[in-house]
Formats: structure tokens, sequence, C-alpha cells
């Protein structure tokens, strides 16, 4: 983990784009690519917009920059979600996964009293299969809710009758239909390629290469030599407003995305929900991204698909050297060696109960 960084606001987009990238190179080898990608093809695309109409994308990309330094200074959660894009469970490359998935190679042409729609181009088959498979797998901490019931049988679960009692019509049931699949399609989660898998499982299990999650270290800030260049001490501020409200940025609810340290405390206080990236932090955190991605493939029968979720078998670790005096005398399946003789009891005499006289 390190510190969040104390540089100066980026006055000028360029400036922004290389504050976007130097934070990017801190984030994990196997996300870098991803999060370069993204920033220079959004900064690509709007390079010739209007100053007038760029203010929000600049916004947004303010507010970018502040998440991926919270992540990298140790925010799990905003770390978390930089993974999540990464590996195609939430935003863009899910969407570009999705759209490769669902894809017909040969699309049928609607029959002639209907118009054509997305679902010509679906494979229903496919998707269904996968859907169903999803339904049935138990996810811990999905980036997506769960599947209903009705989402799993969308075929089966579109009404038959109106609400009159009559027979429902070809154009109404087919509007239910693709509404009932967009609100399937977005509650999934699609498959990762077989390469891309293989590799996460991996780093989910501690044997793929330290180059592909060890975090690189922060470098040092240059910094002045004089103290001429700080800024004075606005104290009218604090003069004329709550000091709370004068050091938001510092308090520990935003340190992670402020950066700012609160020079006036004797010890400046850590910031909430701050965490430290360990080894052991970087295989949890794929072995979650893991278990929630799966890798479809055509079944070798030649009928159906073969789906493959990812789970990390539990291993029980062995017994160190100081606690194996408690299991001496057992076997490996937990039963004794020799069964000890039991102890006799004594039954003690019970001392009579005392009369009471009257007097």
């Amino acid at each position: 983990m390190s510190h969040p960084l104390q540089l100066p606001h980026p006055k000028t987009t360029l400036h922004l784009f290389r504050h976007l990238l130097r934070e990017s190179s801190y984030l994990p080898p196997i996300a870098r690519s991803f999060i370069d990608g993204r920033i220079t093809a959004r900064f690509r695309s709007h390079a010739r917009d209007d100053f007038t109409t760029i203010g929000p994308k600049v916004r947004e990309a303010h507010r970018g920059l502040r998440n991926l330094r919270a992540a990298n200074a140790g925010d799990m959660e905003r770390m978390r979600r930089v993974l999540y894009w990464s590996f195609g469970r939430l935003g863009r490359r899910r969407r570009e996964l999705l759209g490769e998935f669902v894809r017909l190679e040969h699309p049928n042409p609607p029959p002639n009293d209907r118009r054509a729609d997305f679902l010509d181009t679906w494979d229903v088959k496919k998707v269904t299969a996968f859907v169903r498979s999803q339904a049935a797998t138990p996810i811990l901490n999905s980036a997506k809710t769960p599947l209903t019931i009705h989402q799993v049988n969308v075929e089966n679960s579109l009404p038959t009758e109106n609400a009159w009692g009559r027979p429902l019509a070809a154009k109404l049931r087919r509007s239910k239909l693709r509404k009932a699949w967009k609100l399937a399609i977005d509650k999934v989660i699609p498959p990762l390629p077989g390469r891309e898998w293989t590799l996460l499982r991996d780093l989910a299990n501690g044997t793929a290469p330290r180059k592909l999650w060890a975090v690189p270290k922060r470098r040092p800030v240059c910094r002045a030599l004089t103290d001429d260049d700080l800024p004075a001490w606005n104290w009218q501020t604090y003069a004329t407003q709550p000091v709370a409200k004068v050091d938001v940025q510092a308090n520990r609810r935003n340190k992670l995305l402020s950066g700012i340290v609160d020079e006036h405390s004797p010890v400046d206080p850590p910031a909430l929900n701050c965490h430290r990236y360990t080894p052991r932090f970087w295989r949890r955190m794929y072995h979650n991204i893991y278990q929630m991605s799966a890798k479809m493939e055509p079944s070798r029968k030649g009928v159906g698909w073969d789906i493959t979720w990812g789970a990390q078998l539990f291993e029980v670790p062995p017994a160190p050297a100081a606690s194996m005096d408690f299991f001496q005398g057992a076997r490996a399946d937990g039963t004794l060696l020799s069964k000890p003789a039991r102890p006799v009891r004594i039954k003690q005499g019970k001392k009579p109960k005392e009369k009471k006289v009257l007097t």
C-alpha cells in the first residue's frame, strides 16, 4: 500500500491525462493494460470536442483520477471494482464480452408477419444454457444480482392470455419476450475466454508468476529544496468558518480520495477503510473474481455445451510441529490407535441426613 499522492491539481486536459496514466502504472500489471486502453480511448474520442461542452467529461476524468488514487492507496472496494472492470465482470468490457457471447454466427431471417429485432441475431439456445448454469451455481459476493426463476425460463414464464382472458397476440408476446430477455441479460456474467480463465485460476491459486500480480512500489515525489513555494496559511478561513468545514478533505473519511495530510494535528490519523495489500489479499481478491467466472466450450459429445465455473478446492493444511502432540495416539481418520481403559468410578457413600430435634 502506498500513500496517496500530494500533487498539484491538474489544470489542463493534457496534465490530467498524464496524471491518469501515472496512477494507472501503480495498478496490478494484469489490470493495467485495460485501464490504460480505456484512458487513451476516452481522451481520443473527445479530443476534438468544443471547450464549451467538454466540462462534464473533464469532471468525470477528475473523479476517475481520485478513484484510482484511492484504490492504489488502500481502498479495497475501489480496487475490487477496478479488477471487475479489467476482467469483464462490470463495465464496458462486460458489454463487449456479452456482445460476442450472444451473437449468432448465421442469423435466420424473421418471418414475414413481423419485423426483425435484436433477438433474431442472438443464439438463444446458447444463452439459455448459460443462464440456467449461472442460476444453479452459488456465487458469493457476485457483481450482479441473482437471476430469478422467471428469468431462467423466459419462454415458459410468459403469459398465455391477456387481461381479458383471450389468447395473447403474437406481437404483444414478442414485445414481452424482448423485455424479459433484456432484464435477464442485465444480470448475466459473461464467460471468459479459455486462456484468460486459466490465468485467473492461477492467480487465485497463487501459482501465477509474481510479475502478473505484484504491484510496483510508489516512486518518491520530487520536492523543492526550500519552502518558499509553499502556500501561506490562510488563517482568515479558520477564523470565519468551522474547522470541520475547512478541513473536510483532510478528515479520515475523505483522506483516501483527496490525499491531503492533516498538518494541524500532532499525529496524522489514518484514513478509514484503508487496507494493506499483501500477497494473501491479492489471492483472495482474485479468487473472488475466479468463482464468479466461467468458461463455455462446445460439448465433446457434439450436443450442448460444457460450462465450467471457477472453484477452489479446500485443502486442509498440515499440522505444525508444535501441535503434533495433540494428535498422538490417533489415526489419520481420527480414530484412536488403542482405546484407553475406562477409569473406575468409586461411588462415595452419602452422608446421612441430620434429624432436626424440636426443642
